[in-house]
């Protein structure tokens, strides 16, 4: 079946891309989410709901912008009236080329053929999207003219609909407006639209689908916490609960406070690693300030570098120890403009030398004292630990939205 994203505008479709996100001239910024309930689908690209389930929400993935912006992105692109009106006599003078070569192919359709000639060379493009008006008014779209045809006798706006005389193989649009390119259709909707309309790139079936990753950073944003907070706190809820199986186990308890100092050390690495890898800006201040990246390189190495840079970053990232929390705050600081909380600091310092001699001295202190951890010593960590994801991870989902347009 696979899955499609639609072009609206003032709800009415006017394309459809399967299996892919065309975004056209929608930016990053026009992105949002909206929660409806199914009653409020747009049935001209989505099924109507089963009445037991219009009460039901759903969610919405959508590029939305108002007209006017629409209108001022294709007038600085050179898309206007005029350049309309020049591909309208184009299509006109192409598709009445087409019909007179079927009247010379099929002479029974001569009197039929010189009546949409005669149609074609005499309705002006005002005529045209008068009736694109009605169109877009009563919700006809060419998958929906065989139940509705009956209704109309307006010779024009039927031959709107006539797929079989025109195959305008340069059109980029889902109507038979005569027009060749998608945003010569997009002027023309804006022309018979109120100035308020909506433009939208509904992408909700392609992000459903798997077939974009578009939203990935918004969807991230929209929720409390980033996707790595929620994998930290899920590694501390196991660690909680194997706390209450043997409350009185210090063998236990040591493993578990380890835990958590690692539960910590990977929400800072696979943070670092996932804007550095995903944001260019960010990848950019990386290699601006590690060590590792100040070589110099030849001219003709500069593209070989680039295909396999964010190979080289990743294992930067994978090498480097984030126990060290000077080191991690400098490197936060400088790559992600965050700040590994001050008032924290001491503690976690403290806690992530007791996991080093619970790891790698068997338990003991360099002067051969056994660690005690106890149950109230493991949830002061909890505690502590997230407090300071918490403090990061805000500073972090801050920065998920760029303003510019990648």
């Amino acid at each position: 079946m696979g899955s499609y994203s639609q072009i609206t505008i003032g709800g009415y479709p006017i394309l459809s891309t399967k299996n892919y996100l065309y975004q056209w001239y929608f930016r990053k910024t026009d992105r949002t989410i909206r929660t409806r309930s199914k009653s409020q689908r747009n049935t001209l690209i989505w099924c109507e709901a089963d009445p037991s389930e219009l009460e039901e929400l759903e969610t919405d993935f959508l590029y939305v912008a108002p007209g006017p912006v629409i209108r001022r992105r294709l007038e600085l692109d050179g898309f206007n009236y005029e350049s309309l009106e020049h591909e309208f006599q184009e299509t006109i003078g192409r598709r009445v080329k087409g019909v007179r070569e079927l009247t010379l192919t099929f002479g029974e359709w001569e009197r039929k053929q010189a009546e949409i000639i005669a149609l074609l060379e005499s309705a002006t493009l005002t005529d045209w999207l008068d009736r694109l008006k009605i169109i877009v008014q009563e919700g006809i779209t060419s998958w929906r003219w065989k139940e509705r045809e009956k209704e109309y006798t307006d010779p024009l706006l039927c031959l709107m609909f006539n797929d079989n005389l025109f195959w305008d193989t340069e059109a980029f649009h889902d109507c038979g407006f005569p027009c060749q390119t998608l945003e010569s259709m997009a002027v023309a909707m804006l022309e018979i639209m109120p100035e308020g309309t909506e433009c939208v790139l509904d992408a909700t079936d392609v992000v459903g689908g798997g077939w974009t990753d578009a939203f990935e950073d918004l969807t991230e944003y929209q929720k409390e916490f980033t996707n790595f907070y929620d994998i930290f706190i899920s590694a501390v809820t196991d660690t909680q609960s194997l706390m209450a199986l043997s409350p009185g186990n210090s063998t236990l308890a040591r493993l578990l406070y380890s835990n958590i100092i690692t539960a910590f050390e990977t929400y800072l690495s696979d943070t670092m690693k996932k804007q550095i890898v995903t944001r260019a800006a960010v990848r950019r201040r990386f290699v601006e300030s590690n060590e590792t990246f100040k070589e110099k390189i030849s001219l003709q190495d500069i593209f070989r570098r680039l295909e396999n840079l964010n190979n080289e970053i990743i294992q930067a990232i994978d090498t480097m120890t984030f126990h060290n929390l000077d080191k991690t705050a400098g490197l936060y600081k400088a790559v992600l403009d965050t700040h590994l909380p001050s008032e924290h600091m001491a503690d976690l310092k403290a806690a992530i030398l007791k996991r080093h001699d619970i790891v790698h001295r068997n338990g003991k202190t360099v002067h051969g004292v056994n660690v005690i951890i106890t149950s109230e010593d493991l949830k002061k960590l909890i505690g502590t630990v997230n407090a300071a994801v918490v403090k990061i991870d805000k500073q972090i989902k801050d920065g998920l939205l760029d303003d510019d347009d990648d």
